[in-house]
């Protein structure tokens, strides 16, 4: 009741941000601008070049950061917790934890991140840079759910992340904030064009809180109960470098954060072992591609070095702590990647794209030391390997007048995992001009990472040898309607796993281990209604899934999903120097928890080369709980930042 209470409210609030009595002569002239104009609606995660949600062969939604940020969302994570299905949460070891419609993992493998279309994942755990893009840097978000294309391969069984970044030439913005919790972050963007061909693009973050307490006192396995506290500090810095000249693209990411959280193995002193993880990662980039009237071929190589060292203090005994690094500072642990792909358009109703990718991930020696004598390494719990992989797809797009069919598939070799071929189908039909009808089908084939296959930490955590690669079939019907200043998606889906890779404590072992175990289907609605006008945005999603927060045998990860989730922003300006705006999030209930609302309100004052803003959160004062990924079958319980806390910044345009 206590919920509903509080989500009425929110709803209220909503409501009130959107339809003030200032906005009547607004509302009057609702139609004047195109939805295009409004809120840049198109896409380019599913297809070859970009195009409107209505036209578009997947179930993508886009975000655009300045929209979001009207609505008092702050970070990344909060903008991809903000679409239809997924949920980005803390984790009970610190980091952020991604769910795409019930499918989920640890380190986040079955989530494909991509940085203007680049992927951009860690090679032995897979994690993704969450924190490490400048958010003065970031233009839109777009999220495929499920597979998705044939342009992607491993990683993207749950769903594919796309970051674009800013690209306007003479708008460079910084800002600085200051909040609850000893929150500093100050983030910059700054361009420049040399000629007509040729430009550079830089943005700069750094970003630092004291973080909030977590309390623990839960029940661990084969442990009993740990009671403690763990302040949840974080600190992030990043800078992205890109140059274009032509039709060549130069792209330099590099990011580096820390985060703390805990371990979900304890001593046998009942001892809470908090964990710091440090990551640092850098991206390079590089394409050229050559276009006629007819075609348009690409060629790219990436580097992508992505390392971590996780502490964990109590580990043996009260008192005594372990180092987990990679030797040679990490140097070994990289992904590089070498392709390019040809798209023909052979008339106008035909168009075949074709590509192949090469790549190699490395892994280096992951060692443990104690934290007090970090020379002599006590174990090695992963050892040093490296994987080829190649792959190769073909797509072919028809459109027959008001139809448009795609056929495709994708090639995989992985040196472990073998050989597979995954398809791709979609039958879209444009009823007119504003509406049209999808019909989509596609698989995900996912490689185990070298931790799910081979990590030997005894007591932790133990790596399974035979594990093969996991399957998601998707199936999506959906309607999309977009005119004017509106735009609605509805659609329905059933997905089915088979081998899926799942993480649970092994009684066998005494530890975490990993299970093709899963074999079962699901199905669910989402929803995703944007309307604009020239001064006010609404925004409302929600997703719905049938098996949510149920105990089924073959899918042990449904009890961790809500069977309902919902997402309502709105902003409006007022005169013109002023603009308010709002967002609420609703989880359902899941895992035995209560289900929570989060509401966040903003606030700016605009004027003339510079925005104050005033932003707080958590305005309900939820108590926000959720249930812990790192072992899919435990009781354990992660908790997200309590409490109302507030934030204050400029942001200086020039």
């Amino acid at each position: 009741m206590e919920n509903i209470i509080r989500l009425t409210a929110s709803l209220i609030i909503s409501c009130s941000l959107f339809c003030s009595p200032a906005q009547s002569e607004v509302l009057e002239n609702l139609f004047n601008l195109s939805l295009e104009e409004l809120l840049e609606v198109r896409v380019s995660v599913a297809s070859t070049k970009p195009e409107t949600v209505v036209e578009t062969p997947a179930i993508v939604s886009r975000y655009n950061r300045t929209d979001l940020e009207k609505m008092g969302i702050t970070t990344l994570r909060e903008m991809f917790n903000f679409i239809p299905g997924v949920i980005v949460q803390d984790s009970i070891a610190g980091w952020a934890s991604v769910q795409i419609r019930g499918i989920d993992e640890a380190f986040n493998q079955k989530v494909l991140f991509l940085l203007d279309g680049i992927p951009y994942h860690q090679p032995s755990h897979s994690l993704i840079p969450m924190e490490g893009i400048p958010w003065e840097s970031i233009s839109h978000v777009e999220v495929i759910r499920g597979p998705g294309a044939v342009f992607y391969g491993t990683q993207a069984s749950g769903g594919v992340f796309n970051v674009i970044t800013r690209k306007d030439i003479g708008k460079s913005s910084a800002s600085v904030k200051i909040g609850s919790n000893g929150l500093k972050e100050g983030s910059g963007y700054f361009n420049r064009e040399f000629s007509d061909d040729s430009a550079i693009y830089f943005a700069a973050e750094y970003r630092t809180e004291d973080g909030y307490t977590a309390t623990y006192n839960e029940v661990f396995p084969n442990v009993g109960l740990v009671t403690g506290e763990v302040d949840r500090y974080l600190e992030r810095q990043s800078g992205l470098l890109r140059y274009t000249n032509n039709e060549f693209s130069l792209l330099f990411q590099a990011f580096s954060d820390t985060t703390v959280g805990i371990n979900d193995g304890v001593t046998g002193e009942n001892t809470l072992q908090p964990l710091t993880l440090e990551t640092k990662g850098q991206l390079i980039h590089i394409d050229n591609n050559w276009s006629t009237d007819n075609s348009r071929t690409i060629i790219f190589s990436d580097y992508n070095h992505y390392t971590f060292d996780i502490k964990i203090e109590n580990a043996i005994a009260p008192g005594v702590g372990i180092l987990g690094t990679k030797d040679n500072n990490g140097k070994d642990d990289y992904r590089f990647r070498v392709g390019g792909s040809f798209v023909y358009n052979m008339n106008q109703s035909l168009e075949l794209a074709v590509g192949v990718e090469h790549e190699t991930r490395s892994v280096g020696d992951y060692r443990i030391y104690l934290l007090d004598d970090p020379s002599t390494p006590l174990a090695t719990s992963l050892e040093k390997s490296k994987l080829d992989e190649f792959s190769a797809y073909a797509q072919v797009d028809y459109t027959l007048e008001n139809w448009r069919f795609l056929i495709g598939g994708r090639f995989t070799d992985n040196e472990l995992s073998g050989k597979k071929t995954t398809p791709r189908a979609a039958i879209v039909y444009k009823i007119d001009e504003y509406q049209s009808l999808k019909t989509l089908y596609s698989t995900g084939f996912n490689s185990p990472n070298p931790t799910q296959t081979s990590v030997y930490a005894p007591g932790n955590v133990i790596g399974n040898e035979s594990l093969t690669a996991e399957i998601v079939k998707t199936f999506d019907f959906a309607y999309s309607y977009s005119k004017s200043n509106v735009l609605f998606v509805a659609n329905i889906y059933a997905l089915e796993a088979e081998d899926f890779i799942e993480r649970r404590f092994s009684e066998a072992d005494g530890a975490v281990s990993f299970f093709n175990e899963g074999n079962f289907k699901r199905q669910g609605a989402e929803i995703d209604f944007q309307m604009a006008t020239s001064d006010s945005k609404l925004f409302i999603n929600l997703a719905y899934q049938k098996e949510g927060n149920k105990v089924i045998a073959e899918d042990p990860t449904a009890f961790n999903t809500p069977r309902l989730t919902l997402s309502i922003g709105a902003s409006t300006d007022l005169w013109d120097m002023h603009s308010i705006g709002g967002n609420i999030t609703y989880i359902g209930a899941r895992h035995n928890l209560d289900g929570y609302s989060i509401v966040n309100i903003n606030y700016t004052a605009r004027l003339s080369d510079f925005d104050l803003f005033i932003v707080v959160r958590n305005l309900l004062d939820a108590e926000i709980l959720n249930p812990d990924i790192s072992t899919q079958n435990s009781d354990l319980v992660a908790h997200g930042e309590e409490g109302v806390n507030f934030q204050l910044g400029v942001r200086v345009y020039f």
